[in-house]
């Protein structure tokens, strides 16, 4: 845990264009804390700048000024930059480079165990159910009042790294939390029919393509997209429906893998455990991060010529955890 406060409060409060930016590949909480705090910030007089490599997925369109969210920041200026829900410096992958190229301050909000403390100030702390629960917190102390806007998207991103306030992680604090968004504004039952209650028509498609390859063994579920099967399903580029989460479900499994093969010849692994196994081990072995029991990375290579390392680290991990469902 690292918590500068006092500086990146100085920081913020200093700058007028602050640049905000989230990681590739974005889920629930990183569009969640990215437009909760660029909402915020809209509605305190700062002219934000808000950005993820490709833009917006459709998923997420719902979120309040998802529209105002840039694929690029070709062009833009700051006086600041935020990384929200970063691990690490690579994770928000083109959009790094120009920002670096602007030699602006660096505040670093996350709550993933592995984070790097990269940033100028670091708000890191892995107590947080999300990185939306630590903009909460960073609004509480500089007495930003929530906007219905803002906290939409905060609830966002508390219901989606929870799955719905199912994981270990969630303490009574974290309901009361999610009552404070929404005595504010935030709609629950909007957001869970938009985020964990729905499946592109397309996605359904690709898990039949995918479900022939699912394999089970020692304790580790596993399956792979490949670009071919997202063509014959005519799905999305981006997505699948949380599909690691869905194949964890099995009785037999301890541990869960993605593995999707990228445009670029790279492959993107997803992984994701059950209590008292530990992934976020093996996803930094590999170059990844993230927690324990939801971590990934990006490998050089298609499934097939990566698959056979990850399995067997993710086996080992698998024999050295006992499941705790206390």
């Amino acid at each position: 845990m690292r918590l500068d406060w006092e500086r990146a409060n100085a920081l913020l409060r200093a700058a007028q264009q602050p640049i905000l930016v989230t990681h590739t590949q974005p889920d629930g909480d990183a569009f969640g804390s990215l437009l909760g705090l660029g909402n915020a910030l809209i509605a305190h007089g700062k002219a934000p700048t808000m950005a993820v490599e490709d833009g917006v997925t459709d998923r997420f369109r719902f979120l309040p000024n998802a529209n105002l969210v840039r694929p690029n920041l070709e062009g833009v200026t700051g006086d600041l930059a935020i990384i929200l829900d970063c691990s690490d410096e690579r994770r928000p992958g083109a959009l790094m480079a120009p920002l670096k190229t602007l030699s602006v301050p660096i505040i670093n909000l996350d709550h993933h165990r592995t984070n790097t403390l990269f940033g100028t100030a670091n708000l890191v702390d892995v107590a947080w159910v999300s990185t939306t629960e630590g903009a909460l917190e960073w609004l509480d102390q500089l007495g930003m009042a929530l906007t219905p806007e803002t906290a939409q998207c905060l609830l966002c991103g508390l219901v989606t790294d929870t799955l719905c306030f199912r994981t270990d992680n969630v303490r009574a604090d974290t309901l009361g939390k999610a009552q404070r968004l929404m005595n504010a504004g935030a709609n629950l039952n909007y957001i869970v029919q938009k985020t964990l209650s729905t499946v592109q028509t397309g996605v359904i498609r690709l898990w039949s393509q995918v479900m022939p390859t699912v394999k089970l063994e020692d304790g580790v579920i596993w399956a792979k997209i490949t670009q071919a099967a997202r063509q014959a399903a005519g799905a999305p580029e981006r997505g699948d429906g949380d599909l690691v989460n869905l194949l964890l479900q099995a009785e037999d499994a301890h541990i869960s893998a993605i593995f999707r093969e990228q445009p670029d010849g790279t492959t993107d692994v997803s992984l994701r455990a059950v209590p008292g196994f530990d992934v976020a081990r093996v996803a930094t072995q590999f170059g990844g991060g993230g927690h324990t029991l939801a971590a990934g990375m990006t490998l050089q290579g298609a499934p097939d010529s990566v698959e056979a390392q990850v399995v067997a680290a993710l086996k080992e991990a698998a024999r050295q955890g006992t499941p705790t469902f206390a």
